[in-house]
């Protein structure tokens, strides 16, 4: 059914989630739009399932929401039991802390029912600091799901999207799964701050031949608590993506045109690379204030990297298969117009 389900996944969210409401009451449409909002309680530890309900009677809203649980942590987890529960076409992702500006909804899903070979779309993250911004922040911004999202374009093709406001065409995700797609990264799990399964999923649609798309003019504002503000956060938030930075390139792999990219496919060529990476950020740190910030990511990307080396291969074929089940699907439709035109031609 054509609409758009708006999954707010919430980890002790209580204290967050009466700002991430009410911009979702105050969406604004130009049509009479069907949507619902999904609040996933994942196994919090304080009263977000009452809170939520609480906040959204005070809104007086006529969109009922659907509060469910899910008891097993993560945020990978808490998405799926969303989308198990989602109705509408359009899947839309917003975090506990994101406040959508209020033609988000309506304008996401006109992009995505324009086009269907779009698979997923994003906007542009502000921030919105609980204290005054660190002196370091603007150099880091994109870390924490900020920015404009054309960075992530090659060539003309965007081949990336974080998972803050993220909107997906629950008709891509279901052949994405059906290409056996089993995501190799979890995503959050409690105070553990990977976020690498929102590039993986994208990564995976870009890889069976699906467009991404972003917007700056889907604005929301993300809020960032002063916990989030220190450095010893900023040094953790790339430990941890040092951790899947290894899958992640491993998918990327094959995506990229890039010569020595591609060649990562092989496992001895991305080790010897990381280990010159751990050398050259040593000396030239990609970014202000990053020498310690880049050796600790190096660190933990070679840690990671020796951890799974032995089911490297296993990796490569899963992605491959995906890759594989895309163009599958691909020559399938080709082949299909190809016999329709002819039929009609010899009719």
């Amino acid at each position: 059914m054509k609409g758009v389900s708006v999954i707010v996944c919430c980890y002790n969210s209580s204290g967050r989630l009466e700002k991430t409401l009410q911009a979702l009451a105050k969406q604004q449409f130009n049509q009479n739009l069907l949507w619902e909002i999904i609040i996933v309680d994942n196994a919090s530890k304080d009263n977000t399932t009452v809170a939520a309900a609480e906040i959204w009677e005070k809104l007086n809203t006529p969109i009922k929401i659907k509060i469910v649980g899910e008891a097993i942590p993560g945020l990978g987890n808490a998405r799926k039991k969303g989308i198990t529960k989602a109705a509408y076409s359009v899947i839309l992702f917003c975090d506990d802390d994101n406040w959508l500006a209020p033609n988000y909804v309506q304008r996401i899903f006109d992009i995505l029912e324009n086009d269907s070979t779009i698979a997923a779309c994003g906007g542009m993250g502000i921030p919105v600091f609980e204290t005054a911004e660190p002196y370091w922040f603007y150099a880091y911004a994109e870390a924490f799901a900020l920015g404009s999202q054309e960075i992530n374009n090659e060539k003309q093709q965007l081949l990336n999207l974080y998972g803050a406001g993220l909107a997906i065409q629950k008709h891509a995700l279901e052949q994405l799964y059906q290409s056996g797609f089993d995501p190799l990264l979890q995503g959050r799990i409690g105070k553990k701050l990977s976020s690498a399964e929102d590039t993986e999923l994208t990564y995976a649609f870009v890889l069976m031949g699906y467009k991404l798309f972003c917007s700056d003019e889907l604005k929301f504002f993300h809020y960032l608590p002063k916990e989030r503000l220190t450095f010893d956060y900023l040094k953790n938030l790339f430990i941890a993506f040092g951790n899947d930075g290894p899958v992640r390139n491993l998918y990327y792999a094959y995506i990229s045109n890039r010569f020595f990219h591609k060649k990562i496919q092989n496992w001895n060529f991305h080790f010897a690379l990381s280990l010159f990476r751990l050398a050259k950020y040593f000396i030239i740190p990609p970014k202000k204030f990053g020498r310690f910030i880049y050796f600790n990511w190096s660190i933990t990307y070679i840690q990671q990297l020796f951890a799974m080396r032995k089911n490297y291969p296993k990796m490569k074929q899963h992605i491959l298969q995906i890759k594989s089940a895309g163009n599958y699907t691909s020559q399938k439709k080709i082949t299909q117009q190809g016999a329709l035109s002819f039929e009609t031609n010899g009719g």
